[in-house]
């Protein structure tokens, strides 16, 4: 039984470290972050799968391009009843 939690945490480690190697570290500091505002309504189950699929692409494409130093950051607003209501009162 110990042996085998030894060969699980080894496997774990080799792992990790075959999934790291050859990328820069996930730390690294973005020089530009650009700020986009999506208006969607998290009350449906559209709008809550736009919002999760939107941040998956984004994860997913710095992932394949780890050494873009422009980075999009998405602020999500709830449009609630009203879609133009919302876009109006501005993202901060």
């Amino acid at each position: 039984m110990a042996n085998q939690k030894h060969l699980l945490t080894f496997l774990r480690s080799l792992l990790l470290s075959l999934s790291l190697w050859g990328h820069e570290p996930l730390l690294m500091a973005a020089k530009e972050l650009i700020p986009v505002g999506v208006v969607l309504d998290l009350k449906s189950p559209v709008g809550r799968v736009a919002e999760s699929y939107m941040s998956m692409a984004l994860h997913d494409f710095y992932a394949v391009n780890y050494d873009y130093h422009t980075r999009l950051a998405l602020f999500t607003k709830d449009s609630g009843d009203g879609v133009i209501t919302a876009a109006s009162t501005g993202m901060l």
